[in-house]
């Protein structure tokens, strides 16, 4: 089978077509024949250290169930699976049993798969680290960003009133996820019209860019949570949580959530490429990783 990665490290090295074995499960795994890859940065920075090679990125996938372990009971050959797992940028994905969740019915692949890390990542954010009460205000700083619009749309179905940070161009997008306030950081300045108005403040910046404003943000009592390691000295009393991996919500229990939440309408993710699943494909989705872009980075096969 086909795999697409590298071959050497660092980071001009190019992305090849590699073949690799075809994928024999253990007794409790499960290979999966991919049909959808979702694209993300982390792809594209682990390129550098003490690397085995080849490399194959990748991490968020849906497939159909082709091989099963001699253990695994309940999930029939040809089903229509996710996960969250490692070497997704392949034509086979090999799979722990434990760490699939079923497709629902109806719920397209795509959207699926461009869910999966942005919205673990998002979840993990509101229910977890910040613990978003319902009535709290909640200030969400990237809320244009694929984590960000999700953090503003589970934010609100747990009643709180959500305001926004983010570029001038991203307002209708923002005003359409119901968020109540938007500040563009381009036009104003969030320190100043957003000052001490959050219980909770939530950075999904890249890097937890700029805690000072945070801090301006945040309440005397309020949490922030950031992509950052640490915030600015302060006098208030702030909780601060710096959003990293945690076992405490599983990512199949967040994954079954989400996937039926997009079923049903109640939330929404926004797809903008749907690449070849093509030595081609995977080379223009890392390409768009590195320049502006909007909306999830796909690649796919067509049924």
């Amino acid at each position: 089978m086909l795999a697409y990665g590298y071959a050497n490290s660092g980071g001009a090295a190019p992305l090849i077509a590699i073949e690799q074995p075809d994928l024999m499960p253990a007794s409790d795994q499960i290979v999966l024949t991919t049909l959808a890859v979702n694209i993300n940065r982390a792809d594209h920075l682990n390129l550098t250290g003490h690397l085995t090679l080849p490399l194959i990125p990748g991490h968020d996938v849906v497939g159909r169930i082709s091989q099963i372990g001699s253990s695994v009971t309940g999930l029939p050959l040809g089903t229509l699976v996710a996960a969250y797992t490692t070497q997704t940028y392949a034509e086979q994905v090999i799979v722990d049993e434990d760490k699939l969740v079923p497709l629902p019915d109806e719920l397209p692949a795509l959207e699926a798969v461009s869910v999966i890390t942005p919205g673990i990542t998002a979840y993990k954010i509101v229910h977890y680290f910040a613990d978003v009460q319902p009535g709290q205000t909640v200030i969400v700083k990237g809320a244009a960003g694929s984590v960000g619009r999700l953090v503003v749309q589970l934010a609100k179905r747990l009643g709180a009133t959500v305001l926004a940070v983010a570029e001038q161009r991203h307002t209708r997008l923002l005003q359409a996820l119901g968020v109540q306030q938007i500040v563009a950081y381009d036009q104003q300045n969030p320190a100043h019209v957003l000052a001490n108005r959050g219980d909770v403040v939530i950075n999904v910046a890249p890097n937890g860019l700029d805690g000072k404003t945070d801090l301006a943000m945040a309440k005397f009592d309020a949490t922030i949570v950031s992509m950052a390691p640490s915030l600015p000295a302060t006098s208030k009393a702030i909780v601060f949580k710096t959003v990293q991996p945690t076992d405490t919500i599983s990512d199949t229990a967040v994954l079954q959530t989400l996937f039926k939440l997009l079923q049903t309408k109640q939330i929404q993710t926004q797809v903008g490429y749907q690449l070849p699943f093509t030595l081609a494909g995977f080379t223009q989705a890392q390409e768009l990783l590195t320049v502006e872009h909007n909306g999830r980075i796909v690649v796919a096969k067509t049924e």
